[in-house]
């Protein structure tokens, strides 16, 4: 048996590693992602150097206010005039890249800027010099800038948040964790109609009888559930080393770098992250494999996995409960419930409100369960194998001896 077990496994796990969709499919989103974080902190390096620049356009202004203060527009580059006439047509014919119109109250009526359009992006310069000369002009008049500031509300705040007398990590202790939730996702994504499939060829194909003559069809399910796995961890894997990799090199990126490193790889969260992730693979990878059991063609399957697949993602459709009161009824429920558990377990523990005694309870639910359903499928496996036409009938085979 062990020998059978051996060459269903090491033939299911070759024939998946060697198929080129396989590798497409394994790196294709973690490539990208990858790709995102690295373009992403270019483009952030770039709009920070280019607003530590001066802004060097022309500009023209009439102020109705008496408010703005002309060595504070002149040393950004802006011209005073009379008529707002000639600054509009100075915009239109080119002249000039904005026209700004100081109203007589400011705080009542609004600023008018005309300019040339550079961009979506880039044409937003007008408006912010509009709104820095008049700022600039009241610190002036003021004569103490703090008291501008003030009033602008623009106060830098650095808060520290604490938990049972210990310094939290805020939103870099949260990201990590969530990396368990987004691999479970992607893996179900990718592996589900595989596992599906796994289960079922034999029956499509005609084949099982002369399998089945040489391995038992326990041994035929165990081999194809632990080739599975094996794959599982090997598209785990890929999924997160580029994502590694790109973290690695976009850390050291002066643009991202704060952000980067203010993240918090908390040892106790990613431990209970490790094995609610485990623990929900194994869960989806029994139920996909049990419904391929019991159905006679992908076709009918496709409706049960669709099923399985909404109950363990379902957390995420009240995650604002989650987020706001992990204490709730649904949330508690949702927690302890085995098909709910591991994703709902890996939400709370990245948020902190899930304890580590919670979450081994969440694990060891999920892993029995897993068992459990494993088990089922053997069961069912052993007695509708070879049922090419018709779904199986479970009360029949829980009764069998």
């Amino acid at each position: 048996m062990a020998s059978n077990l051996a060459t269903v496994v090491a033939f299911e796990v070759k024939r998946t590693l060697r198929t080129k969709v396989f590798w497409i499919a394994a790196l294709v989103v973690p490539v990208l992602f990858a790709a995102i974080m690295f373009i992403s902190a270019r483009a952030t390096a770039d709009a920070v150097s280019t607003s530590a620049q001066p802004a060097s356009f022309s500009w023209e202004y009439v102020d109705d206010s008496g408010l703005v203060s002309d060595s504070v527009a002149r040393a950004a580059g802006g011209v005073k005039i009379t008529d707002a006439a000639q600054g509009m047509d100075d915009v239109l014919t080119g002249k000039v890249e904005a026209f700004i119109h100081y109203p007589a109250d400011p705080t009542a009526q609004a600023t008018q800027v005309a300019g040339q359009d550079v961009g979506v992006i880039d044409s937003g310069r007008y408006t912010s010099m509009a709104i820095g000369v008049l700022q600039a002009s009241a610190s002036a008049s003021v004569g103490d800038p703090r008291l501008v500031t003030l009033a602008t509300g623009d106060i830098q705040v650095d808060q520290t948040t604490y938990a049972n007398g210990q310094r939290s990590g805020g939103v870099g202790e949260v990201i990590p964790p969530l990396i368990f939730l987004a691999v479970l996702y992607l893996v179900m994504i990718m592996q589900g109609n595989r596992m599906l499939e796994s289960s079922l060829e034999e029956k499509e194909n005609r084949v099982t009888e002369m399998i089945l003559t040489t391995i038992k069809p326990s041994s035929l399910l165990a081999g194809k559930v632990v080739s599975l796995i094996i794959v599982g961890v090997i598209q785990m894997m890929v999924t997160i080393l580029p994502v590694l990799v790109a973290y690695l090199i976009v850390r050291g990126h002066s643009a991202v770098g704060g952000l980067l490193s203010s993240l918090e790889f908390e040892p106790t969260r990613m431990i209970i992250g490790a094995l609610l992730l485990i623990a929900g693979f194994l869960l989806f990878t029994a139920g996909c494999v049990a419904i391929g059991a019991a159905v006679p063609t992908v076709k009918d399957a496709s409706a049960m996995f669709t099923v399985v697949m909404l109950v363990l993602l379902l957390p995420l459709f009240v995650v604002q409960v989650v987020i706001s009161n992990p204490n709730a009824t649904v949330v508690q429920v949702f927690t302890y419930f085995p098909l709910t558990a591991p994703v709902t377990g890996l939400i709370r523990n990245a948020l902190g409100s899930l304890t580590w005694w919670q979450g081994l309870i969440e694990a060891a639910i999920a892993l029995l369960c897993a068992w459990a359903v494993f088990w089922l499928a053997v069961r069912i496996y052993q007695y509708g194998s070879i049922e090419y036409d018709k779904k199986i009938d479970l009360r029949s085979v829980l009764a069998r001896r």
